[in-house]
């Protein structure tokens, strides 16, 4: 399990070797390629392929709710995220925006998850922070969502 109130959770399953993992990929931990780094450790453990994978991204915020600093746009460029593809600027407010659902689709897609083995739940625990936990709407001290998965006897 992992918690979470805006960072978003990327729940595996490796359905041939039956392995799981939970990851927290937070702005830090998406920019640090941290499920990129879990699914080369899968795949060094368990022998998990793209293929063997069933993927979920839960709830966390969206691109249009997730405004940045320069600091954290050009975080993402040094490390060669393809920003046409993941960051946005409002015209209207001029700042800038990251898509942590998209850069995170992007490193199981790189891994050869298919398309149709990823679960997007796009909802926006930004805009429904009354349903769903979110530290930048309610500050740090709101509550937490807990994502979890777990491989049950066969």
């Amino acid at each position: 399990c992992i918690s979470t109130a805006d960072c978003v959770p990327v729940l595996l399953y490796d359905r041939v070797h039956r392995a799981v993992a939970a990851v927290h990929a937070g702005w830090r931990g998406t920019v640090a390629h941290i499920l990129s780094r879990t699914l080369q450790e899968m795949n060094r453990c368990f022998g998990t392929e793209g293929a063997d994978l069933l993927a979920c991204i839960g709830p966390s915020i969206s691109l249009d709710s997730f405004e940045v600093g320069a600091e954290v746009y050009e975080a993402f460029q040094k490390q060669d995220f393809d920003m046409s593809r993941i960051s946005m600027c409002n015209r209207q407010t001029g700042k800038l925006h990251i898509d942590l659902w998209e850069a995170n689709r992007m490193q199981l897609a790189d891994f050869g998850v298919p398309d149709s083995r990823i679960e997007l739940a796009g909802i926006c625990t930004y805009a429904c922070y009354e349903e769903f936990f979110s530290a930048r709407r309610l500050g740090v001290r709101s509550g937490r969502i807990l994502s979890g998965i777990m491989l049950t006897a066969t």
